[in-house]
């Protein structure tokens, strides 16, 4: 067996509560230790000299494994003593902001690259991000989200006949303007394809003329209740600096419960509908109704895509899966550090 490797884990995240630590960091913990490396997390402070304090403390690790977090070179530097290695972890594109004028600000590029040129190694989490990460060090790797297999039923269902399509949108408030903003493609898809049905789960309503919409609040039951009796989840987005980076959680979760995915052309959405296998990709109103139409009037072809994209997530995107391939990348760096 390799030997024993500690990894600590630093991450500005809630660890009990946000979806992003458990799905990077969480879920892989188990089967990183079945190989031997044990992950020790650190929340970081939002004071400076609180952090500095907390980093004069922190020895004797192989790997810094850091979550999210952005760092200035003062900062950096007092990270140096406290592991030989360090592997900067993102899902999100850290260095843009999704509210600010044009996605920008000049901090946050300045911190990710700070960061970025000072790990050994870069994991992230979509294309975008990569492509981001690459331009500050070519050492970067894609390694997706986490899906979590067990909460989700990881099998197609056959709709029954004369049973309405459901569209599923599931989403928080910061991301329903991406499904108000296609309000007039599903305005045409209500007025051409008969036996349709939109529910939308999250913390706004949306309303149409032409298609019978039934809007939920938002909890975990109902996400699970929705995903079981759904047949179609939606992944609109809008096409700017931080919806090309982004990693996204929900076309996970379609493909998780057996359901195929219509979304727009913009970032991860490309590469998860697998060249049309797991999901179609639509923007104007025209190719929105061609891809609704034709899961709804195919319902082997949907059930077939169900099974498609059940099967990419057990391949890709689970958390066995990506613990394999995160301790490999561990791994490597700590041999670089022997060879030193």
């Amino acid at each position: 067996m390799s030997r024993p490797l500690r990894v600590l884990v630093l991450s500005t995240t809630n660890q009990q509560k946000t979806h992003t630590w458990r799905l990077r960091v969480g879920l892989l913990r188990p089967y990183l230790q079945e190989r031997n490396i044990f992950v020790e997390p650190c929340w970081l402070p939002r004071e400076r000299s609180h952090r500095r304090a907390l980093f004069d403390r922190l020895r004797g690790f192989d790997v810094i494994w850091i979550h999210r977090a952005l760092f200035w070179p003062s900062e950096l530097r007092r990270l140096r003593p406290i592991a030989p290695q360090m592997v900067l972890d993102i899902d999100d594109p850290v260095c843009y902001s999704s509210t600010a004028p044009a996605n920008f600000t000049l901090a946050r590029c300045l911190k990710f690259r700070a960061t970025t040129r000072a790990c050994t190694a870069v994991v992230a989490a979509s294309d975008g991000l990569v492509e981001l990460a690459r331009r500050h060090n070519a050492n970067t790797i894609f390694l997706p989200l986490c899906a979590d297999a067990d909460a989700y039923s990881m099998r197609p269902r056959r709709r029954s006949p004369g049973e309405p399509l459901r569209l599923l949108w599931m989403g928080a408030r910061s991301t329903f303007k991406y499904l108000a903003q296609v309000r007039p493609q599903l305005e045409a898809v209500g007025r051409a394809c008969p036996n349709i049905e939109l529910v939308v789960v999250g913390h706004s309503d949306l309303a149409l003329q032409s298609m019978p919409v039934h809007n939920r609040p938002w909890s975990p039951a109902e996400d699970r209740e929705q995903l079981g009796r759904c047949h179609v989840g939606l992944v609109p987005l809008a096409n700017d600096r931080w919806t090309r980076a982004k990693a996204a959680l929900k076309p996970l979760q379609y493909l998780a419960s057996g359901l195929p995915f219509i979304g727009s052309p913009v970032g991860i959405n490309r590469r998860l509908v697998d060249e049309g296998r797991n999901g179609l990709l639509a923007d104007d109103d025209a190719e929105w109704i061609a891809a609704v139409r034709r899961l709804h009037e195919d319902e082997t072809l949907r059930f077939l895509m169900g099974g498609h994209g059940v099967a990419y997530i057990r391949r890709y995107h689970t958390a066995a899966v990506l613990a394999e391939r995160l301790s490999g990348v561990f791994r490597s760096l700590t041999r670089l550090t022997a060879a030193a």
